[in-house]
């Protein structure tokens, strides 16, 4: 395979900081080498207006485990649910246009609609993925992008360079990296689970989002020690007892400690291990 679209201040590593903590951070088009590098210390109950790390960027706390991500356009909670951005219709089976293998700039056109816009690298550590025709069934992480207007072309710039070549008649989809714009989560869910604000986050601020371990999360109805428990289907950014997985959706993780509806209930978190 052709090499990655990346030079050394965009590689990933692995960190450990002062403090003993694990700092996974992935191949991004965020050049976090330009903030500071990694810092000593790594704070998960932390908020920052500023971009720090790659989104999706791994922390490791003893046996938790966080995400970083971005709140979306309203204040996060703590101990709530959030999931993924709604992936947009505009977004999706659009033009492509015809490119080669190792190609690692893509055209793509989004629907007409105002709300099919992209902001300045929006889609940056997201994902391109062929949806029809050659090339289907691959996925490539994007790099950068500059802003794109509803229906008119612009180019994604990907890390992943092109396994095989996109004819004429393709079309693509595009997603958000699952971190970004983080909404809580619904009820039922219009989106994968992102994880657990640890905190009340600004609007539009950058935090961490656990995803594995011990954790406070709010309640909806009688959970039962030992048991999994899965998102709430009647209360936003819950978690409530499963009775069948398959209607219930995916598990959040195993209940340690109950409290009562409406409290917040110790949740061993099982997003992510």
């Amino acid at each position: 395979m052709a090499d990655r679209n990346l030079d050394v201040y965009f590689r990933s590593g692995r960190f450990t900081t002062r403090e003993g903590m694990m700092l996974d951070i992935p191949p991004s088009g965020f050049d976090w080498r330009a903030i500071g590098g990694v810092p000593a210390v790594v704070d998960p109950y932390a908020e920052s207006l500023t971009q720090q790390f790659p989104l999706g960027t791994k922390l490791v706390y003893g046996s938790r485990v966080y995400r970083y991500g971005r709140m979306g356009a309203t204040a996060g909670v703590a101990g709530n649910l959030y999931q993924a951005v709604v992936p947009l219709a505009g977004h999706i089976d659009e033009v492509i246009g015809t490119h080669a293998v190792g190609a690692t700039a893509i055209d793509f056109t989004p629907a007409v609609a105002a709300t099919d816009d992209l902001a300045l690298n929006e889609l940056q550590d997201g994902f391109f993925h062929p949806n029809d025709e050659a090339g289907e069934g691959l996925e490539y992480l994007i790099k950068s992008h500059p802003a794109i207007t509803g229906a008119v072309l612009g180019v994604l710039t990907l890390i992943d360079p092109l396994v095989i070549a996109i004819v004429a008649a393709g079309t693509g989809t595009v997603t958000h990296n699952k971190f970004r714009s983080v909404i809580i989560h619904g009820s039922p869910p219009t989106a994968p689970v992102a994880g657990v604000a640890k905190r009340a986050v600004t609007a539009a601020y950058y935090c961490w989002l656990q995803v594995g371990g011990p954790c406070s999360v709010l309640t909806q109805g009688t959970l039962v020690v030992a048991d999994f428990c899965v998102p709430s289907a009647t209360v936003d950014g819950a978690v409530m007892p499963s009775a069948a997985v398959e209607t219930d959706g995916p598990p959040v993780g195993h209940v340690m400690a109950v409290n009562v509806d409406t409290e917040y209930s110790q949740i061993w978190l099982t997003i992510e291990s």
